[in-house]
């Protein structure tokens, strides 16, 4: 019979934050007997790695604290928990309330002067950088981390046979531009950038910057957090987004990196409850925006066949990745 592992054991029960008598009881429940259980106990005082671990329980019980007075604060807003639109926003009222801020915001009308709008279409597409090369993410169906595993899923492939796939109008996560590919496709697709404009929320020095999203209905983005700060605009299309605060870290499970167990679950508008994360959920049109947070949960699908930009040049440094670690399991 297999002895269960005391140490184990131990190290669960104080990461759960046990007493004396909750580690106990835990140790004889997997088969300890009741007096090794009392001397494993009793020894823990003289570890200095036992202690440490009540030490970092206790941070983290406290971070909790936080994280749920955050959540209180956030409910008890005048008018609750809810996504705000601001239409056609000032940039000071912006970077105050929400960028500064780190809070979510749907927005309209402020690329109402892009002539993509307008001309952005599969035709368009063909007819401006069809005999391009572009870098695409593939067979993403095949493999349940295709997000974690983006490297794996590479390929180039002419933009008119992509444009060609696209117009049968077929629901599929299999295939997808993302702003991962953008270091190949920034040049290949550069005629599309003479069919936007500059938009005042953002640095006007980097008037060329953004990656440029394509893909059918149905590609969907698991959930997962951003490093910077992200500004999505819709061109084409329809795409819901569902987001949840950082505050609600513990139930986004997340796994590994920036990115949650939830993965492509469809977790529901609301409040949430002790093991469900609150979500806000939003669907952008044409012309509209979502201003992503860095921190913020956030999953993206594609209602219709769906063209869009996103930024990342704020008029603020937005530079938040030099100090993060966090790369591997959690």
């Amino acid at each position: 019979m297999t002895q269960p592992d005391k140490r184990a054991l131990l190290a669960q029960g104080l990461a759960a934050g046990d007493d004396d008598a909750a580690l106990h009881a835990r140790l004889t429940a997997a088969g300890v007997s009741a007096a090794a259980a009392k001397y494993e106990v009793e020894r823990l005082p003289k570890d200095p790695m036992a202690a440490e671990l009540r030490r970092q329980t206790a941070r983290m019980a406290k971070q909790r604290w936080l994280f749920a007075n955050q959540q209180r604060l956030a409910f008890e807003a005048d008018g609750g928990f809810v996504l705000g639109t601001l239409d056609a926003p000032a940039g000071d009222h912006f970077y105050r309330h929400y960028y500064d801020a780190n809070r979510p915001a749907k927005l309209t009308r402020i690329v109402d002067h892009w002539p993509a709008l307008t001309r952005w279409s599969l035709d368009h597409f063909a007819s401006v950088a069809g005999d391009a090369v572009v870098e695409a993410q593939v067979e993403r169906e095949r493999d349940p981390d295709y997000e974690l595993a983006k490297d794996d899923h590479r390929r180039l492939v002419r933009f008119a046979e992509l444009i060609d796939w696209l117009r049968k109008d077929e629901a599929s996560n299999d295939i997808y531009l993302t702003a991962y590919n953008s270091g190949t496709n920034a040049a290949a697709l550069a005629p599309l950038w003479d069919d936007m404009a500059p938009i005042a929320l953002l640095d006007g020095a980097r008037t060329r910057d953004g990656f440029f999203w394509l893909g059918p209905k149905g590609t969907l983005t698991p959930w997962h957090h951003d490093l910077t700060n992200n500004l999505l605009v819709q061109v084409i299309g329809r795409k819901r987004v569902r987001l949840a605060p950082p505050w609600a870290f513990d139930r986004m499970k997340n796994s590994r990196h920036c990115f949650s167990g939830w993965g492509n679950a469809a977790l529901p508008a609301g409040p949430g409850t002790a093991d469900t994360p609150p979500v806000l959920e939003t669907v952008l049109g044409p012309g509209e925006a979502v201003f992503l947070p860095v921190g913020w949960w956030h999953q993206v699908e594609a209602l219709d066949l769906s063209a869009s930009m996103s930024f990342t040049s704020f008029r603020r440094a937005n530079a938040h990745v030099d100090d993060y670690a966090s790369y591997g399991a959690l």
